[in-house]
């Protein structure tokens, strides 16, 4: 290559190497006077952070002797904007410019050209305005409905997801709050309840707060809705609970034996079953009942409350009935606060019982 060659591949070179230089290298006086938290510098990109209904300006460099904008929506909308005053020029825009109608993910993408001088090629500089809005906070769950009553096993791995938030949830922070309380270190878009201090055969309130930089500068902490999850714990993966009776029609019988003096169950079968257990919390052991016995003549000889009150083997004068084969007809309800399956229907069983006192 001779020399004449050389030089002229080397200011080539060096223009390119002008016009290519780092969008943050050509645009820093885009940002320079700016908050520092109005901003962010990402690999290839600047975003500027705007607040909605609140008109934002931008002024060209004094040494720029002309400037062209031209902006793009993310839905193909091209638009175009140049003014000045005196020698400054300047973009300004906001959130109800009619350009960006229904404006896809809040943003634009700027292209700012500028001349210095006639002698050399024009600058360009691109960069996306965000414009912040406070949208509609809602919380979200994949596979439910969240305008339903929810109610989940404790075993089960739900995430409740921060939603319809009008801005780019990647330049918001989250907070998320449990009956009232902040739940410590969950500041992300997404909440996995199997990690929070729920109460566990209750209902659980879930809500959150957004915040970005417009809303710290308006001194505004905008809330989703509140959500009330309930967690039961007692069966496994959420399948419906059962209560295995004695099968009448294949001639099972119930006993009591070995001394027992019960029937269906001991009075202290399980806790949730105590007498003193009046919110009756719906686990699978928590079957309400009331049970009524009948001698072989037909003659009702006990009958219950809903109560889960247990018949003893005796008269209601509490004389003890003869061993022997007695009729019972039970109803009840699997679980009394739980709609799925049917869990919370009155249910009937009719048997007999053998009663013997193990003499």
């Amino acid at each position: 290559m001779n020399t004449k060659n050389w030089k002229y591949f080397f200011i080539c070179f060096l223009i390119f190497c002008l016009n290519t230089l780092s969008v943050k290298g050509q645009c820093e006086w885009l940002y320079e006077d700016r908050d520092t938290n109005s901003y962010v510098l990402e690999e290839n990109n600047i975003v500027l952070f705007y607040c909605e209904n609140i008109m934002d300006t931008i002024y060209a460099p004094d040494e720029y002797i002309d400037v062209f904008w031209e902006y793009t929506t993310e839905n193909g909308q091209l638009c175009q904007d140049w003014d000045w005053s005196g020698d400054d020029f300047f973009f300004s825009i906001n959130y109800n410019d009619p350009c960006i109608e229904d404006l896809a993910n809040n943003t634009i993408t700027v292209t700012f050209t500028g001349t210095i001088s006639e002698d050399l090629p024009p600058e360009t500089c691109t960069f996306d305005i965000l414009f912040n809005d406070p949208g509609d906070p809602t919380i979200s769950i994949e596979n439910y409905d969240t305008n339903d009553q929810i109610i989940i096993c404790e075993n089960n791995n739900v995430s409740l997801i921060a939603s319809t938030l009008g801005s780019d949830a990647d330049y918001s922070s989250f907070e998320w709050y449990l009956n009232g309380e902040l739940i410590e270190g969950e500041n992300s878009i997404e909440l996995i309840v199997a990690n929070t201090n729920y109460d566990i055969n209750s209902a659980n309130t879930f809500y959150f707060s957004v915040t970005n930089y417009c809303s710290d500068i308006q001194g505004v902490q905008v809330n989703s809705e509140w959500l009330t999850i309930t967690i039961y714990e007692g069966y496994d993966d959420c399948e419906p609970c059962t209560w295995d009776l004695a099968d009448y029609e294949n001639k099972e019988f119930y006993g009591f034996g070995e001394g027992e003096s019960f029937f269906p169950e001991r009075p202290d079968n399980e806790e949730n079953r105590s007498f003193d257990n009046n919110d009756r919390l719906p686990t699978c052991e928590a079957t309400t009942y009331k049970i009524i016995i009948y001698n072989r003549l037909g003659r009702k000889l006990f009958e219950s409350e809903y109560d889960n009150h247990p018949w003893d083997g005796k008269l209601e004068n509490g004389k003890k009935c003869k061993e022997g084969t007695y009729y019972y007809k039970m109803e009840y309800i699997l679980n009394p606060n739980l709609s799925e399956d049917g869990q919370d229907e009155t249910k009937i069983s009719i048997g007999t019982v053998y009663l013997d006192w193990g003499n």
